[in-house]
């Protein structure tokens, strides 16, 4: 055991007395120090994010699994425009986002209550009876969405948004070891993607057209993101703790989508609707609400900790082995958007505010000035939260005479609302830095 701890004690001691290079985390491109008047990192990544969730309704004994999976390949420049200042690029290209749900153990095309059922639905959106389509004179079931033995939709084959951001080192600790290192800096992500509607060219079952494998659909959601964010760290020997926050605001653009856009044809019966999908009221609601009847998106915050373990570093080579651990947490606030339920549904619906909480694990290797390797894997999961729940009457209240266009019978009124539970999300990167 005593030759062992003083392996360590020694390997610290060694550690410590290295020039020591700052977290992974605060990676800035740098200009104008000694002997490097330019520098530009290019690095590539493929990320895989994996989404299993379970989706219950309210006052039905029936539910439904959710999973999803989306494959990426990222693309990023960082080009040094001052020392510890750095202007970047990113840019993704989705190869798949497919979205699939079936039904859970406890739920079947019998199960849940008469009339409250998925497939045994019994009322429009306005809450009417849905129509005699057998002429019986007695109204017939009309699904909300078609579940069969698994439905997917498919999404994907396209380039993603446009991401441009600032970063700046304000701090060096390895340049001034009484300071941290301190990082700060925005990402502005353009919609440069193209749009995801959810409601154009449904079958008169309320299918997605994407749900044909090989016919993805877009997944471009229109809005800007503007992610201010901090990072403190401070090298201590072979440790490197950190800690970071972060706010993400969204903004709609001109394009961002609006349930309202296709008001017309969904609240009013039709050969390709034959079930209305908005209210009969939302017509006129529309009209009234303005952009309060649109999408009304979610803002973020959220705080990582997380330490970088560095096994191995030879600085006159440049070669670094670090190993990340960290935890994190992300408040997600309530709103009108897209989420689990949108591809079923075929709209934009009213999320309540939840939690997401994680562990990351990654691993670093920096083969020499030039090239550096990196991994991660992550898992996460959302506190349970209701995916929808409109007001009767718009500014979130049940004042019927101000109506809200999205208020919807079937999935909103209390009872009938649905709700996401046991996330777990998981999530693995890997990825190659070239640094000029």
């Amino acid at each position: 055991m005593r030759p062992r701890l003083g392996a360590i004690a020694a390997f610290l001691v060694a550690a410590s007395a290295a020039p020591a290079s700052a977290a992974e985390v605060t990676r800035v491109a740098t200009r104008g120090e000694p002997g490097n008047p330019f520098e530009l990192h290019l690095s590539a990544w493929w990320d895989r994010l994996q989404e299993q969730a379970r989706i219950t309704r309210e006052n039905a004994p029936e539910e439904l699994r959710y999973s999803r999976t989306v494959n990426s390949i990222y693309a990023r420049a960082a080009i040094a425009i001052a020392e510890d200042l750095e202007i970047h690029f990113e840019m993704p290209y989705v190869l798949a986002d497919d979205r699939t749900w079936r039904f859970g153990i406890r739920g079947s095309s019998t199960t849940g209550v008469p009339g409250n059922s998925i497939e045994g639905n019994a009322i429009d959106a306005s809450g009417a009876p849905c129509p005699d389509v057998n002429g019986d004179g007695i109204p017939d079931p009309c699904p909300l969405f078609p579940v069969a033995p698994t439905t997917t939709v498919y999404h994907g084959g396209k380039i993603g948004d446009l991401q441009v951001g600032l970063a700046w080192g304000i701090f060096s600790d390895k340049k001034d070891p009484t300071k941290p290192y301190w990082l700060v800096g925005l990402d502005v992500t353009a919609p440069t993607a193209a749009l995801y509607d959810p409601a154009a060219n449904r079958g008169t079952d309320w299918s997605s057209p994407f749900n044909v494998q090989g016919k993805p659909g877009p997944f471009g959601e229109k809005v800007w993101r503007w992610d201010l964010y901090t990072v403190l760290s401070k090298r201590i020997g072979a440790i490197d703790p950190y800690f970071k926050a972060h706010g993400t605001l969204l903004t709609k653009s001109s394009s961002t989508y609006s349930n309202c856009d296709h008001v017309q044809e969904l609240a009013t019966p039709s050969a390709a609707v034959p079930v209305p999908q908005m209210s009969s009221a939302a017509i006129a609601a529309c009209q009234a609400g303005g952009a309060d009847a649109g999408a009304q998106l979610p803002w973020i915050a959220g705080v990582t900790f997380g330490v970088e373990l560095v096994p191995y570093e030879n600085a006159a080579d440049q070669q670094k082995v670090s190993i990340d651990l960290r935890l994190w947490g992300d408040y997600t606030s309530s709103g009108r958007f897209y989420n689990e339920l949108t591809d079923a549904a075929g709209k934009l619906l009213w999320t309540d505010e939840y939690l997401t909480a994680g562990a990351l694990f990654g691993l670093y290797l920096r083969a020499s000035k030039f090239i550096s390797l990196q991994a991660t894997a992550s898992l996460a999961t959302k506190t349970d939260h209701f995916v929808t729940g409109e007001t009767i009457g718009r500014n979130r209240t049940w004042d019927a005479s101000s109506p809200n266009p999205n208020f919807d019978w079937r999935y909103d009124a209390p009872g009938r609302r649905f709700k996401l539970s046991e996330v777990a999300l998981f999530q693995v990167q890997a990825g190659a830095v070239l640094q000029f």
